[in-house]
């Protein structure tokens, strides 16, 4: 069991190591914020290290900032937890939004649905994390109606576009502003990292 357990926290540790290499400027943009490893952990650590962050104490948190292209989202970066529950590889780990946001395949409680985390549709054991990271920005920028949480604002997204794009655009805005707090208060980034995420927002003239 003790042998078992070491071998997926490794795997656990790569696959985190992996998320941590993406930036604003890679494929997928992502930034990694907490996860349950040490910066100064390495895969030789035992499973004390591969702890829960937060909710059921079997499962693990990890949090991050994604970047979507498309021209609506492309105002934003949007913080999302990825939650690894026991069962995992073998079953998909849960994506929520913790910004807020105005998608059809995103609920009021930042519930993302997607048929890559669906265990009978796409999800293989061997799926990476980053392929998670890169299937939920993918999706942002590319709304599919048929995994719709929402029933008004898919109709809406299909029926009436330019008030869908409206509506998401003023989220967007106020995500904008979300960030801007998160980046100036958080001794993660530094002043020039700071300017440099902000470059890829419309709105970085605002401020």
């Amino acid at each position: 069991m003790a042998s078992s357990t070491s071998r997926l926290n490794k795997e656990l540790y790569s696959e985190i190591t992996k998320l941590k290499v993406l930036s604003v400027n890679s494929d997928p943009k992502f930034t990694l914020e907490t996860s349950p490893f040490k910066d100064d952990d390495d895969d030789d650590d035992d499973s004390s290290n591969a702890g829960a962050t937060s909710g059921s104490s079997n499962d693990i948190n990890i949090t991050g900032l994604i970047y979507p292209t498309s021209d609506i989202y492309n105002g934003g970066a949007y913080r999302i937890e990825i939650k690894l529950i026991p069962t995992y590889p073998f079953d998909a780990p849960e994506v929520r939004f913790l910004t807020s946001i105005y998608h059809p395949n995103v609920d009021q409680d930042g519930k993302f649905c997607h048929e890559l985390l669906k265990k009978k549709a796409k999800w293989l054991p061997t799926t990476s994390l980053v392929e998670v990271v890169k299937a939920v920005t993918e999706h942002i920028d590319k709304p599919d109606i048929d995994f719709s949480l929402s029933i008004s604002v898919g109709r809406e997204y299909m029926e009436n576009r330019a008030e869908f794009n409206r509506k998401a655009l003023e989220y967007v805005k106020t995500c904008y502003t979300t960030i801007v707090t998160i980046c100036r208060n958080t001794c993660s980034y530094s002043y020039q990292s700071f300017k440099k995420i902000l470059h890829f927002f419309p709105f970085y003239s605002i401020i």
